[in-house]
């Protein structure tokens, strides 16, 4: 009798566990069958506005950070999920939590960030009165279609000596399976014809076609070769835009160079994945 009851227990156990696996295998299932990008309707990407500052004094000098994020709460968990991680990773991508939850998330960084302050900031810069440094972060959602969704990243900060510093970036993610829009959706071959349109419409639209003004900044010793941006290039409703970092073509005074290359003209150059995403509208916003 005891032989039986144990192995009745045994069956129920194993019943409700296969219960509970009964959703995931199904899940997982219906991924496996999937054969086409056409099969997956994209959620839009919904965001909620989250914004923290706080400020730490040392040393009369006091340190300041704020962070801004319009953090992704729902949609396709693939693009949600990358999109937070891409966040993270802006901010040092040393958070280990959840990462659904926002708010804890930008406070972890925040606490990091005072953290940097109190031990390596504040210590090093010149005692003068008045002296201060901060920190800023801020990621914006700036474009979404049925296809993609961009954000935009910012950082600038200044910790000490003759200037600050200023980071702008945006990131591009496919809808469909959270994808990091790069340069691999441009075709390999057409890259260098690709880094002089790129050149072209640096000169045109950020320096208004001033020949002599883009010539005395850029820091580059052989300006016959224009490098493409080390950051990704981003969709917006315009077109695509590609930004160069401080120092990295040009000097300091230069700022940010970048250009907008619209889509009829960039399509040319795109794979097919590419076009894909380019072919695509856009949806209301939040």
């Amino acid at each position: 009798m005891k032989k039986t009851l144990f192995t009745v227990g045994i069956l129920c156990a194993l019943a409700l566990s296969l219960a509970g696996c009964k959703t995931k295998i199904v899940d997982t299932q219906a991924l496996n069958d999937l054969t086409s990008l056409s099969q997956i309707t994209p959620a839009d990407v919904k965001t909620r506005s989250m914004s923290l500052t706080d400020s730490v004094t040392q040393n009369h000098i006091t340190g300041t950070v704020k962070i801004k994020a319009d953090f992704p709460e729902s949609g396709n968990f693939f693009v949600v999920n990358n999109i937070r991680e891409w966040m993270s990773e802006q901010m040092g991508g040393t958070f280990e939590g959840d990462m659904e939850n926002g708010p804890k998330m930008l406070e972890h960084y925040k606490n990091a960030v005072l953290r940097d302050f109190k031990e390596t900031v504040i210590p090093d810069m010149p005692r003068i009165e008045g002296m201060a440094c901060y920190r800023e972060y801020d990621f914006e959602k700036t474009d979404e279609t049925e296809r993609y969704v961009t954000y935009s990243y910012m950082q600038e900060g200044y910790a000490g000596g003759a200037h600050g510093w200023h980071i702008a970036q945006g990131q591009t993610f496919r809808k469909s399976d959270g994808r990091r829009i790069d340069y691999d959706i441009f075709r390999e071959e057409s890259k260098d014809e690709l880094a002089e349109l790129v050149k072209d419409n640096i000169f045109t639209q950020y320096f208004e076609s001033d020949a002599k003004e883009m010539e005395s900044l850029l820091t580059m010793e052989n300006n016959d070769y224009f490098p493409l941006p080390q950051a990704a290039p981003y969709f917006t409703a315009d077109g695509v835009v590609f930004i160069y970092q401080q120092y990295e073509i040009a000097c300091y005074a230069a700022g940010l160079p970048n250009c907008v290359i619209s889509y009829d003209l960039i399509e040319p150059f795109l794979t097919q994945a590419g076009r894909w995403l380019v072919n695509s509208g856009h949806v209301a916003e939040n």
